[in-house]
């Protein structure tokens, strides 16, 4: 007489006996494991085209759209269509339309649809006839402080980037002519201060070193010297608010804590809101000024980042905060290892010195060695985005490859793109989503956002960068803050 077997019994044999005894090793599932692309059609893993998944998110994107007489944007939130903005002004690179026209810029190169080339056309449109409201209408996706409407990924600067990629793809003049009356304005509202001018007087990459940033772009996009001469005034005060640290190098205190709602104490020591950024932006001023006293201050700034890592073996990371979360680690651009390793390979790029690529590999280390993508960490919890999530590791090891071509760095690049795609929401058919808590102390609050930094345009933007870089044609658009290889040919 046959035994029947309880579901209960089978998984407590399934440890000692039976289903597990008879299955070689090779075969059980690991933290190594992952899913290779393109995988058969009976397998129980989950498919992994990365062009597939981004143009599905291009579909999902599209059905956001509003359009007018102006242009083109998009919802922000589709689920709550009442919602006008989230994380920035609509027409802004972080949750707004501008970001949005990068990804389709992208996907216009890289498939030749022409419906991609006029999706981006029209939100070039919208963004000319918009510009200005950035500068003469109050918005209240903006922190209360000045300046920070003409922010890189807040407000104009991020905008005119925006602009002048259009204008390089599609040859269209007022794209130029907007970008340049644009820039002109962000140039001319420097104020004096210090020993040079500032903006929002923030020092990091998010206030005054994001707009000093993008005026050293636009300095050499539109052969226009005078960008360069006010990022170089930008620079001079952002470095006198330097902070020599007693154990050795300086730090920068770069963002405002009680604008946003932080500890009177806290210190933030990574890339948009602290030391990292910082010393990256001087150390980019020096790349196009030669002035030889901003990479001194840059490489202090770097010292003390290497004097405050968690360092274990050859990998490290450095804390999220001091003096209170020195145990979590974000793993993504804004306070990881994705947005300081630039800090890293940009010294290593300008000085030859090995170290500094060292310590960029280390903290790319640092990311391998914490678990992800498989595991979820305090520093990397359910966020797939590019600001603080899983797009913003592909992008860092997209870009350590681009520089170096080892294909461990790509193939790692490739693993967290597989996991990311999986994590996608196309229940409706609709195209391809990705939910998450973007603020990571309220993880209850979930959604699904169209936007670059913060939704699908950067998610699926990195997802078409590792399909571009297997197929042996990398090319992207790379923000003013990305100091990596913008194409490779492999």
């Amino acid at each position: 007489m046959s035994e029947i077997l309880s579901r209960r019994r089978v998984l407590g044999a399934g440890a000692t006996s039976g289903l597990a005894a008879g299955m070689p090793l090779s075969l059980l599932p690991g933290p190594g494991k992952a899913a290779a692309p393109g995988v058969a059609r009976n397998s129980f893993v989950p498919e992994a085209d990365y062009l597939a998944s981004a143009k599905k998110a291009a579909q999902w994107i599209d059905r956001a759209r509003v359009e007018d007489e102006r242009g083109l944007r998009w919802l922000p939130d589709p689920d709550r269509p009442h919602v006008v903005t989230t994380a920035s002004p609509d027409n802004a690179l972080y949750a707004g339309s501008a970001g949005t026209l990068l990804f389709f810029l992208e996907m216009a190169e890289a498939t030749g649809d022409p419906s991609y080339a006029s999706t981006a056309a029209r939100s070039a449109d919208y963004l000319v006839e918009t510009w200005r409201d950035l500068v003469e209408k109050p918005n209240p996706a903006l922190p209360p402080a000045p300046g920070f409407n003409l922010a890189l990924y807040n407000g104009l600067s991020g905008l005119a980037f925006a602009l002048i990629e259009a204008w390089k793809a599609t040859g269209t003049q007022r794209y130029r002519d907007a970008a340049r009356a644009a820039t002109d304005h962000i140039a001319q509202a420097a104020a004096p201060a210090g020993r040079g001018v500032q903006w929002t007087g923030i020092t990091g990459i998010a206030g005054d070193g994001g707009i000093a940033l993008y005026l050293l772009y636009a300095a050499k996009t539109l052969d226009e010297k005078k960008y360069l001469t006010t990022a170089v005034r930008a620079a001079d005060r952002i470095a006198e608010g330097a902070r020599v640290e007693p154990k050795g190098g300086v730090s920068w205190q770069a963002f405002p804590n009680e604008l946003f709602g932080l500890p009177k104490e806290a210190y933030l020591p990574n890339f948009e809101g602290g030391t990292a950024g910082v010393a990256y932006v001087l150390a980019r001023v020096y790349a196009e000024s030669g002035e030889r006293r901003f990479l001194a201050d840059a490489k202090l700034g770097a010292l003390h980042l290497q004097t405050i890592a968690t360092i274990r073996g050859d990998a490290a990371l450095i804390p999220y905060r001091f003096p209170d979360l020195t145990d979590t680690y974000y793993l993504g651009y804004c306070h990881g290892p994705a947005g300081t390793a630039r800090t890293f390979y940009e010294l290593h790029r300008l000085t030859g010195e090995p170290q500094y690529q060292e310590w960029a590999l280390r903290l790319a280390r640092g990311v391998i060695a914490s678990g992800v993508p498989e595991l979820q960490t305090s520093g990397f919890w359910n966020v797939a985005c590019q600001c603080c999530g899983s797009a913003a590791v592909v992008e860092l090891f997209i870009g350590l490859w681009a520089a170096s071509g080892d294909p461990e760095l790509l193939a790692y690049a490739q693993r967290v793109a597989r996991q990311l795609i999986s994590r996608h929401s196309d229940v409706d058919g609709q195209g391809h989503r990705w939910y998450q808590a973007w603020t990571r102390v309220k993880p209850a609050e979930v959604n699904a956002e169209t936007g670059y930094s913060i939704g699908a345009s950067g998610i699926a933007s990195a997802l078409l960068h590792v399909h571009l870089a297997g197929a042996g044609r990398y090319r992207a658009i790379l923000l003013p803050d990305n100091p990596f290889p913008a194409s490779r040919k492999t």
